[in-house]
């Protein structure tokens, strides 16, 4: 009985101290990791991959240790969905890759004469520049959202989700930013950092974590604003920045209140996209909007059953912005 009201007593103060721990932690284990992977040598493709698996990890044990809303557990269906789309990520990365490495033959880039840390902070600061770009665009012009949308179709926000997107998606990011990089020539090394730095926070504001992060908030993206993100109120979705949040200030998207969280994550028409479970017709539905009669996108739902997918969530009627965002 005493061990047990121990064993109790040690996990309550645990789950007290990860709230504070949870993201130095992993970036102090991915600072140890890339000094250990530069020093030994190892392939930074492998590592990089590598490295993703370690994340994916973390931030799962981390949502069943510190969950922001246990009701956003993935279910097993939603396991085998993120499983599957994880596994297309991998295969829309390869081809992505095998597209720069064609590109590379082709550029001729600046000559390199930084340092590591400068190569580094130039490349997160460059790629964070053009994702945030990337991803307000996505937000703004029907053609880009209609394959963006397939990321906000599902009703919860969790690190496995994060790997439900479209291909075009991922091949519209690496070739923009994975060409910009060989251009400017960073170094091999600073290139694999950085990536680090985006894998991380790719992973890490999805996350289903109850954590503060407090003044690092206009720093950096984390959970509490990716939330906000992928609200159906409108006003409130922005923080278009996926790792930094300095862009977002800086262009007049940023929003931020410590006090609240979104009601509701979604689409407001989500019967203009196909469930977040249909990965077929997700992957055909921007070729279904482009080729569409005078433009007018393809209807999946009847309207009145609109939010059954919504797992009795509570409800709020979706305002409007200037983004042209759903």
């Amino acid at each position: 009985m005493r061990q047990t009201i121990m064993l109790s007593s040690v996990k309550n103060q645990l789950r007290r101290l990860f709230p504070f721990t949870c993201y130095p932690l992993i970036v102090l284990t991915l600072i140890g990791y890339s000094i250990f992977v530069l020093q030994q040598g190892i392939d930074l493709g492998l590592a990089a991959f590598t490295s993703v698996l370690i994340i994916i990890a973390y931030f799962i044990i981390m949502e069943r240790v510190i969950p922001f809303k246990t009701r956003w557990h993935p279910s097993k269906r939603e396991w085998s969905r993120d499983g599957l789309c994880f596994i297309l990520v991998i295969v829309y990365g390869a081809v992505s890759e095998t597209l720069v490495r064609v590109a590379a033959l082709h550029i001729a880039p600046l000559e390199n004469t930084m340092s590591l840390a400068q190569n580094t902070l130039l490349a997160i600061l460059v790629g964070s520049f053009i994702g945030y770009w990337l991803h307000r665009l996505e937000h703004r012009h029907l053609l880009l959202w209609s394959f963006h949308g397939i990321h906000h179709r599902p009703n919860k926000v969790t690190v496995s989700n994060n790997s439900v997107v479209h291909f075009l998606e991922v091949l519209l990011s690496a070739l923009v930013i994975q060409t910009t990089f060989l251009l400017l020539g960073f170094s091999a090394e600073g290139m694999f950092i950085a990536g680090q730095f985006t894998a991380l926070h790719g992973y890490f504001i999805h996350a289903n974590v109850n954590i503060r992060m407090g003044w690092l908030n206009y720093i950096v993206a984390t959970p509490e604003l990716h939330r906000f993100h992928h609200s159906i109120e409108l006003k409130e979705a922005g923080n278009f920045g996926s790792d930094l949040s300095l862009w977002d200030q800086l262009f007049g998207s940023f929003f931020y209140r410590p006090d609240r969280s979104p009601i509701q994550v979604g689409v407001t028409k989500p019967h203009l996209f196909p469930s977040a479970f249909e990965v077929a017709k997700g992957i055909l539905h921007p070729f279904r909007w482009f080729i569409s009669k005078h433009g007018n996108r393809p209807r999946y739902t009847r309207a009145t059953q609109l939010f059954q997918e919504y797992d009795n969530e509570p409800r709020s009627t979706p305002s409007t912005m200037d983004i042209r965002k759903r």
